[in-house]
């Protein structure tokens, strides 16, 4: 977790070294790709896992069985 924005030296999406810290705001803009990013509090990040359903590793979601492919009729040709 990030307690001060300053600890930020790179663009989280771009790894651009080439941001500006706007402490008023709490914020981190990077130059290179325009990505403002804002740290989340323990409690949004928590309330954001939720919401986006990132609270349970990929791996152990439960997988939906695979539907059988449809079989397609094959038309018969007339000579």
């Amino acid at each position: 977790m990030i307690k001060d924005i300053r600890e930020v030296t790179e663009c989280p999406d771009c790894a651009s070294g080439n941001i500006v810290h706007n402490l008023q705001r709490e914020q981190v803009i990077c130059r290179e790709c325009g990505l403002i990013y804002e740290p989340l509090t323990p409690a949004e990040e928590d309330k954001f896992e939720h919401a986006h359903d990132l609270t349970m590793p990929q791996s152990a979601k439960p997988r939906k069985a695979a539907k059988p492919a449809a079989k397609k009729a094959k038309a018969k040709k007339r000579k």
